[in-house]
């Protein structure tokens, strides 16, 4: 058996055992994901020691941004709450759609208001809505149920700002604001097929007992008398979105030194947006409301203390997959399904349903399936990264059941039987997932796929440039302390020998070189583990000044660098052909460790450089090798950029596949870009 046929063994394992121990065993989705991810990791042959911190980095790299954001938008969703501001978007909604169309109006409201929150804190916010209105006219509870968690859902799972979402828009290196845009296209219509037109079938076929306990307690008294306009609540609502759609289209239309671009770009950033529409709810929704600061106070405390479950099994759910890419199972994965030759949308929606099936969460499924799918979808010309969001949402929609905490919320909230809710719930989230996916591959032929001829062109060998160093004992530089290189024949025909026979002695960072996360980061990964989709694609030259030897933040800023996610630095070390002089220079130009936070935080893939080393030589610690390789982005160090001038190229560096080690040398080509000077 190979040592990948036993991996996918073990994470087949793995899942087998989720399922196990947490729809058999009810064990904690928490505890079962500790669980199974040390198990994995150690069953797999990683080092015992590194296994629990494998999975901490795990949990750690997810929170350390989703945390913030699902408290920002469930501070949020309480100011909606407790203002009347989303009964306000409800009633308005209502009234324009009527009373025989309340079924409509409840999947818009669950669209519009699940946009900033968390699923189960828009299905808290809005359930109080659903029993009064369906107490008042008689409707079916299930006919205005079914399609206001079908709006929640289909944007919990496709629609940024929503941590899953953004998580894939990281993996991807999508545009926030096309993926927004794009799941709305593709979200309206498959929440109209799982949410109204299905309930309006369903619902005759799902008689529910006449009593239920859990509506008695949230009917009358829950509104406020004076609710906030609907004006002004769904603009609070929106605002992040707005933000965050502003700062894309600064991008596109506004240069890179521009101070507008520059504040469009910090306000659109996904936390800063949740932050200015919950302090200007505070005052829209709060103080406007007749709110006191004591009163807003405690409705931000009183809604975190419910996030603390959804938190703890994000964290697992990062862990696990963590566990699952350190341990060579999503690299396996990713081996089987390239070799398969699918659609990466396609590819991407399996994945994730599979994930989704075993896990029972959404989250989980969709963040684990991106890490495993973006390498595929890199190295695979004309992919919409936007639209492979939205195939990966579908697919973490699919088949929701009895290991899916959102199953047993809508069972109790709705007093149906286990069978009543598989018939109902699963059914519509399954409708999710297929329609999602349909809808997006029709998308596709639209926006998804590069003209025929762009791909193909891509594939020529026509005008790439090599920007390799030449390795030479005579010419290369060698940095301060490294190992020298040596170049001997063991065999020489030009000396009578029947064949040339060379023999090499170098280090792993001679010349043209890859710095692997192994290199400062403990837990990092080695070169042969480095994916190929950051060494592949679409990479842009920056000249520096030669009197520039510190690219820090402020020169970086100075420079056209956001929008592009491989970024090459042209610096005085290729204006004085450093490269190809067997003299060590300290004075090379290197890149700050505030440029390096600035590069990491916009999810900038790879860094390259053009002398031997990223790092201000003498530096007191190693800052910008672990701000870049802690965010495992690899470093291309000792390029020799004198024949591609500063511009937009086409790239493909690929490092000597050498096992367990922290770098290797690489040979590097780049080619202009079509319809670039």
């Amino acid at each position: 058996m190979s040592h990948n046929t036993l991996l996918l063994l073990y994470a087949f394992l793995a899942v087998v055992a989720l399922i196990i121990l947490i729809a058999r065993f009810r064990l904690h989705p928490f505890v079962a994901l500790i669980t199974v991810s040390l198990a994995l990791g150690a069953a797999a042959g990683m080092p015992l020691g590194s296994v629990v911190k494998t999975f901490q980095d795990g949990v750690g790299g997810v929170l350390g941004f989703i945390a913030i954001v699902v408290a920002l938008g469930t501070m949020l969703g309480k100011m909606m709450a407790e203002s009347g501001g989303a009964a306000r978007v409800a009633t308005t909604l209502i009234a324009l759609f009527g009373e025989p169309r309340l079924h409509w109006a409840l999947m818009f409201v669950g669209f519009i208001v699940g946009i900033p929150v968390f699923f189960q804190v828009g299905f808290m916010l809005l359930i109080p809505l659903v029993f009064t209105i369906a107490n008042r006219t008689g409707t079916s509870l299930v006919k205005i149920s079914i399609p206001l968690v079908a709006g929640l859902s289909v944007v919990h799972g496709m629609m940024p700002p929503h941590p899953a979402a953004m998580l894939a828009v990281v993996a991807y290196h999508a545009d926030i604001g096309r993926t927004i845009a794009y799941a709305i296209v593709v979200g309206l219509p498959t929440a109209a097929l799982a949410g109204p037109i299905f309930a309006s079938w369903i619902a005759p076929r799902i008689a529910l007992p006449a009593v239920n306990p859990v509506a008695a307690q949230f009917t009358g008294g829950m509104v406020p008398r004076d609710m906030p306009s609907f004006g002004l609540t769904l603009f609070t609502v929106l605002l992040p979105v707005i933000l965050m759609l502003c700062a894309s289209v600064a991008d596109v239309a506004l240069d890179a030194r521009s101070t507008v671009r520059a504040t469009l770009d910090f306000s659109g950033s996904p936390i800063v947006a949740l932050l200015v529409a919950l302090l200007f709810s505070f005052w829209s929704l709060g103080y406007r409301q007749h709110f006191t600061r004591d009163q807003i106070l405690k409705f931000a405390n009183d809604c975190l203390g419910p996030t603390a479950t959804i938190l703890l099994v994000i964290g697992a759910g990062g862990g696990f997959n963590r566990v699952l890419l350190e341990s060579g199972v999503g690299k396996a994965i990713a081996d089987v399904a390239l070799g398969s030759q699918a659609s990466p949308l396609l590819l991407a929606w399996v994945v994730a349903a599979l994930i989704r099936v075993a896990t029972g969460s959404a989250t989980v499924a969709m963040t684990t399936s991106a890490g495993i799918v973006a390498p595929i979808a890199a190295a695979t010309p004309g992919t919409s990264a936007e639209l492979l969001v939205l195939a990966t949402g579908a697919g973490s929609l699919v088949l929701s059941h009895v290991n899916d905490a959102g199953f047993w919320l809508i069972k109790e909230f709705f007093n149906m039987t286990v069978p009543q809710t598989l018939k109902t719930w699963t059914v519509a989230e399954t409708i999710i997932g297929v329609a999602g996916l349909g809808f997006t591959l029709l998308l596709s032929l639209l926006v998804g796929c590069a003209p025929r001829e762009q791909a193909a062109q891509q594939l020529s060998a026509d005008g790439w440039i090599d920007v390799t160093a030449t390795l030479d004992p005579a010419h290369t530089p060698v940095y301060a302390g490294d190992a020298p290189l040596k170049f001997d024949f063991l065999k020489d025909m030009r000396k009578g020998d029947k064949l040339t026979l060379s023999a090499y002695s170098l280090g792993a960072h001679s010349g043209t070189h890859i710095d692997a996360p192994m290199h400062f980061v403990v837990t990092g990964v080695s070169i042969d583990q480095v994916p190929l989709a950051p060494l592949m694609g679409a990479a842009r030259v920056i000249d520096i000044p030669d009197s520039v030897q510190a690219i820090d933040g402020a020169e970086l800023n100075r420079h056209d660098w956001k929008s592009a996610k491989r970024l090459l630095f042209r610096t005085r070390s290729t204006l004085r052909g450093w490269m190809d002089s067997a003299t060590f220079h300290r004075d090379f130009a290197y890149v700050a460790p505030d440029a390096a936070q600035l590069l990491a935080d916009a999810s900038v893939v790879l860094v390259g450089v053009d002398y031997i080393s990223a790092e201000q030589f003498g530096a007191p610690a190693p800052r910008t090798h672990q701000i870049l390789l802690g965010r495992g982005i690899p470093i291309v160090e000792g390029l020799d950029l004198r024949p591609a001038p500063p511009g937009d190229y086409d790239m493909i560096v690929l490092p000597l596949k050498v096992r367990g080690h922290e770098g290797a040398p690489a040979r590097a080509i780049v080619r202009k870009r079509a319809g670039t000077n």
